[in-house]
């Protein structure tokens, strides 16, 4: 079993919305995404998906983005972005989504003792990545608590942790933010987020080791629409 990650899929087969206004970068993004899914991913795998799935309002318009997903080779763990509207409640999303399409919301997940923890978590205002107004401080504080939950849904005697966000959790400077100090406690090996995407800036800086971390940066299009492999067999 491998474990890869993906993130900012902004899948929009519903609708009448192409990533293409966006950027050369987006040009055919899906078949991109699903040729190199199909390339590297079997159906024993597990790809963790942090957020910003798709471009739908409601779960109608969403459905033909999550059957694309849902054929895709894997078991597909998710989490909420900033983008993802059709998201509805937990229950109302158990039913909607195939069995190989899992949504994690103040839960957590084990696979073969590997625990995965996880939110959507928002702009840190520490981090100056993004202008926070006061009204996203007050979503921050209560994501922050959403994360804790996630944590402490989590058993005792796992092989390895890995939390998952939409939003970045450290600069990209290696400073990290106060998400990282609420995790502390609970230890992570790997951490990956997306959110940011392709411009002016250079992420790399966010692919970095910070004490026992290792963070893993994986927005799609920083990836060239490939799951990044963040924990292979042993």
């Amino acid at each position: 079993m491998n474990i890869f990650a993906i993130a900012d899929l902004h899948l929009g087969l519903g609708i009448d919305k192409t990533m293409d206004i966006f950027g050369p970068q987006w040009q055919d993004h899906t078949k991109r995404l699903k040729d190199a899914w199909d390339e590297v991913a079997n159906k024993t795998d597990l790809v963790l998906i942090p957020g910003d799935i798709s471009w739908a309002i409601n779960l109608e318009e969403a459905k033909p983005d999550i059957e694309f997903l849902g054929d895709l080779p894997g078991k597909k763990l998710i989490i909420k972005g900033n983008h993802d509207y059709w998201w509805a409640s937990l229950k109302k999303l158990k039913e909607f989504l195939p069995p190989n399409i899992i949504p994690m919301q103040n839960t957590a997940f084990v696979y073969e003792n590997i625990g995965i923890a996880g939110t959507r978590l928002w702009i840190d205002p520490d981090l100056n990545l993004e202008n926070a107004s006061n009204e996203d401080k007050k979503i921050f504080d209560r994501e922050l608590h959403r994360l804790e939950s996630s944590l402490n849904a989590l058993p005792g005697g796992l092989h390895k942790r890995i939390i998952m966000t939409h939003f970045p959790p450290i600069s990209l400077d290696g400073k990290p933010g106060r998400a990282v100090d609420v995790a502390s406690k609970y230890g992570c090996d790997i951490w990956a987020f997306g959110h940011m995407h392709l411009g002016d800036t250079d992420y790399s800086g966010f692919n970095t080791m910070i004490g026992n971390t290792r963070y893993e940066f994986v927005s799609a299009d920083y990836l060239d629409f490939r799951p990044k492999l963040i924990l292979g067999r042993e």
